[in-house]
């Protein structure tokens, strides 16, 4: 059996709907694709931000006549509090699609403005992508015969002399997380709580994390879930958290954990799958009944489906469909455990679960002279008489909720309200999308609101929550959680304490660039798509220093060989080098298009200083390296030989040597001192490796496993006692081998916690590993146990 390979390669020129009305800084959309083949369908990632998506992924279906193969393609433009819009399909027809080649196709848009890139091929049975068609959601340079698993490059292979003899025994070492450098706000709201005065929760990736905010140290539910936590709920006794995913890449899920914040080590409360997880989609959002004896759930379906759970006894009680539009948020009753109501895109629903007939009745709220709009979040205040509610044009309505009508509007003059947060002593905060946060003091029987304050933390609020003492903790769409101390009514002050910062995730598509300080144990950097470059202190858990480098996109760094400066490579192919001690910029070396450079990439994808800190080598998807001084950062010299994208590189430790390995699973060696390439082997037995992140040759050649390709594995690391190797995949894990890995099936161990492909490892010294995830934006530091 065949199967055809559908490549969505890059879109150009899109536009969101009305752009002609809209300003430029409006006009960028944040563009998916649903790819058609017949009666089946898929759906590619988001890229964020842009009017000129690159995706690179593959997807495969059965195929059914490669003599003439009609693909559809339709692009929408993600909306996060609104339905997703339309920007335009196209139709792709192949003639005579042919085994392992691909053809490629141009084509505009119909009812829209851009025009999209596809390519197919077909694909046998055996061929490892069509079993792990769901794996390849990483950015990858697209190539001919891009993934395609061989061991070609095994005659590259170079035993050394006094080889280290292998194990086929687990390594003495284990790895504990120890911190993770993340908060998920791209596409969740309300999904950061204030347990105590000391502690926060919120999630990254596939983890809930319990935040001590005096001392810095996090605690981990991990474990549970396979792919990204999308929503985060706190029990009424503000110690049961629940979580809740979405469908994992081999079909698992959505499921929901209950788990208990003051031990989030121990095994969940409770686990249960919600649905059909290809229908169910996600857990877009949930809450506690307010005796927390029910969890109401809403699922991503096409429906938007409500059910209503006893948790404990984790029986579904009833489900209904919610509403044919999005929902966005919910709100329990605060004295009916049976009663609670649902928001959404030009909606709002209130709900009573009868327990006797175990079915649901449901009231539609009325408008009135109000306007139909987006309803953001619901807050019931009170006994439950009065209802509040954010808009999209960032009104508060107030609601009766015996009548379900809208009684009163208040503008509060601010943008859309993504967040709102209540208590009587203390006051109601709403959070808005253009930074600001209102303070009102509320009249609980008529819901009647007098504005006490404002302040702006200068970046779109996403959550609210009081601490037991009136500080106010906000998570924004940055990735940055603040916190403004005494923000209550009596007495309101406005003073704001940055308490966390990430990298963005809002609109960042890939995380990729770290680097060890190779004169501090305790120090890495990383660097990321958002623009920004982090200087990172492993003890006291926080950022050293920041710098966001604008238009750039940042994929590689690398510490000097003193430490003393940063070689940063960006995606547009400039490099940028930093003085480590201020981030002040020393130098930009702007690409440089040269008549032998047919690619039309020239992204930096691989960047590292010579170990006598002399040079720095920058390999780049020209498929060139290119090697500079460190004095007047001037090019000494090009070496080319390789046929695609330089993904890993390594220098001798006499600085004479660099090992070199492909996307297309080549391994070629260099001597730098005449800068050719060495094709005698034999040359290379006695050199000495300063590190080793080549994902092939003789100390890796056994880190793949049954079913893998060659693209499965992003990254390795080996120690510097020579004794562990890291690996970083597309399956999440990131794994530790006694090294070197030589054996067949040589034991590892094995870590979770990403929800992406995990694109980067490294070793800081004796202590630490740290990994990146991809697309799930956070960086994972894992504490080496002896």
């Amino acid at each position: 059996m065949s199967y055809l390979e559908v490549c969505l390669i890059q879109a150009k020129g899109l536009q969101p709907q009305g752009a002609e009305t809209k300003n430029e800084k409006d006009r960028s959309v944040d563009p998916y694709a649903l790819i058609f083949y017949g009666n089946a369908s898929e759906n590619s990632k988001i890229i964020y931000d842009t009017n000129n998506p690159v995706w690179r992924e593959s997807f495969y279906f059965e195929c059914k006549n490669p003599k003439e193969t009609k693909i559809e393609v339709v692009i929408h433009d993600k909306e996060i509090c609104a339905t997703d819009l339309p920007i335009g399909h196209a139709e792709f027809k192949f003639e005579n699609v042919k085994l392992n080649e691909y053809s490629k196709q141009w084509t505009s848009l119909k009812d829209g403005e851009g025009e999209i890139e596809v390519a197919v091929t077909l694909r046998s049975y055996d061929y490892p992508g069509v079993a792990k068609s769901k794996v390849g959601k990483k950015d990858k340079h697209f190539q001919e015969n891009d993934d395609q698993v061989n061991r070609a490059w095994a005659g590259a292979i170079v035993k050394p002399d006094n080889a280290p003899s292998a194990t086929n025994k687990l390594p003495l070492q284990t790895l504990v997380l120890d911190h993770v450098y993340g908060y998920r706000t791209r596409d969740t709201r309300d999904n950061l709580f204030a347990i105590n005065s000391d502690t926060i929760v919120y999630h990254a990736a596939a983890v809930g994390i319990v935040h001590n905010i005096k001392t810095g140290k996090q605690r981990f539910f991990n474990g549970s879930h396979v792919d990204d936590i999308l929503c985060l709920t706190c029990h009424p006794n503000k110690k049961y958290i629940a979580t809740g995913d979405i469908v994992s890449l081999n079909g698992e899920g959505p499921n929901v954990a209950i788990w208990d914040s003051t031990s989030p080590e121990s095994a969940p409360l409770v686990t249960f799958k919600i649905g059909e997880g290809k229908l169910m989609r996600n857990v877009s959002t949930m809450g506690f009944s307010c005796d927390g004896k029910y969890l109401i759930i809403v699922t991503g379906d096409n429906y938007h489906s409500v059910r209503i759970y006893d948790w404990k006894a984790k029986t579904l009680l009833c489900t209904e469909k919610g509403h044919s539009d999005k929902i966005l948020d919910i709100d329990n009753h605060p004295k009916d455990p049976n009663s609670f109501v649902t928001v959404g895109v030009k909606h709002i629903k209130f709900w009573k679960f009868d327990s006797t007939s175990k079915r649901f009745t449901t009231k539609k709220g009325l408008f009135g002279k109000a306007k139909i709009q987006t309803i953001l979040c619901p807050l019931y205040i009170g006994n439950g008489d009065i209802l509040l509610t954010g808009t999209y044009s960032g009104e508060i309505y107030i609601w009766n909720t015996n009548t379900g009508e809208v009684v009163g509007t208040l503008n509060t003059g601010h943008a859309s309200i993504y967040g709102v947060t209540y208590e009587p002593e203390f006051g109601l905060a709403c959070g808005h999308r253009d930074g600001y946060i209102t303070l009102f003091d509320v009249n609980e029987s008529n819901g009647k609101m007098k504005k006490i304050t404002e302040v702006n933390v200068n970046l779109s609020v996403k959550s609210l929550d009081y601490s037991p003492e009136g500080n106010l903790i906000v998570g924004t769409s940055e990735s940055v959680i603040f916190m403004v101390k005494s923000f209550k009514k009596n007495d309101p002050k406005t003073n704001i304490e940055l308490l966390y910062e990430n990298h963005s995730s809002a609109k960042m598509e890939e995380l990729w660039g770290i680097d060890g300080n190779p004169t501090n144990e305790n120090e890495f950097v990383s660097c990321s798509d958002d623009g920004a470059l982090i200087i990172w202190d492993t003890e006291n858990y926080k950022q050293k220093k920041r710098i966001n480098i604008q238009n750039e996109k940042l994929r590689a760094v690398s510490y000097s060989a003193d430490g003393n400066k940063l070689f940063v490579g960006c995606v547009s192919g400039n490099i940028i080098i930093l003085n480590t001690k201020d981030l002040s910029i020393i130098k930009t070396i702007p690409y440089e298009k040269r008549s032998f450079i047919k690619s039309n990439e020239h992204g930096i994808t691989v960047i590292k200083c010579s170990p006598d800190g002399t040079k720095f080598a920058a390999g780049s998807r020209d498929c060139v390296i290119n090697i500079y001084g460190t004095n007047n950062y001037n090019r000494i010299g090009t070496m080319t030989g390789h046929s695609s994208t330089i993904v890993h590189m390594d220098w001798s430790n006499d600085s004479k040597y660099i090992q070199s390995d492909s996307a297309d699973c080549e391994i070629l060696y260099w001597n730098i001192n005449d800068m050719t390439q060495v094709t005698k082997l034999d040359e290379l037995k006695s050199v000495c490796w300063y590190t080793w992140s080549l994902i092939l040759g003789w100390p890796v050649q056994s880190i793949w496993e049954n079913g893998w390709s060659n693209s499965t594995i992003n990254a390795v690391a080996r120690d510097k006692r020579n004794k562990l190797l890291a690996t970083a995949d597309d399956n999440s894990q990131v794994r530790l081998f006694s090294y070197p890995v030589v054996l067949d099936k040589q034991p590892c161990r094995r870590y979770t916690g990403h929800s992406s492909h995990v694109t980067n490892v490294i070793f800081l010294g004796n202590k630490y590993v740290i990994s990146t995830g991809g697309m799930d934006g956070s960086i994972f530091q894992w504490k080496i146990k002896e």
